[in-house]
């Protein structure tokens, strides 16, 4: 018999995907949408953060991945948490050492992923920020 995965869903949370490949991207994307989330997608880090800087309480969860060209997952966490503290922040890779652990733990990274991952291990992730957040904020008046 066959083990059954959950499927984890989102309720319209805004995610905002960033990695190098354009693929992963797509794939990300449409999986996510698929899983209820609202996505808005990127493949270059620096429009990314223009455009969270432009409009940074317009999302709940940033995912990076952690290698890129130009400007790591590190380097973006870093500026995303001078506009936006309090923002949760996923990080993927297909390579984590021990000092990237440490490095992410030290920026306050929500999780990290190992890549190659499923849309079921990063459904499970965001189920587990939000679930954290929408009991923080249910005790909290906004």
């Amino acid at each position: 018999m066959a083990e059954e995965r959950a499927v984890v869903e989102g309720y319209g949370e805004r995610v905002l995907y960033l990695d190098d490949e354009t693929a992963l991207v797509l794939l990300a994307t449409r999986m996510l949408k698929r899983l209820g989330y609202r996505v808005e997608p990127f493949s270059d880090p620096e429009r990314a953060l223009e455009v969270f800087r432009a409009r940074a309480q317009s999302f709940d969860v940033v995912v990076t991945d952690l290698s890129m060209p130009g400007m790591s997952g590190f380097d973006f966490a870093r500026a995303v948490r001078t506009i936006r503290a309090d923002v949760p922040i996923v990080l993927t890779s297909g390579y984590v050492r021990e000092e990237d652990q440490e490095t992410a733990a030290s920026i306050g990274i929500r999780d990290l992923i190992l890549k190659p991952s499923s849309m079921e291990d990063l459904g499970r992730v965001l189920q587990q920020v939000f679930a954290g957040l929408h009991r923080r904020d249910s005790g909290a008046e906004r």
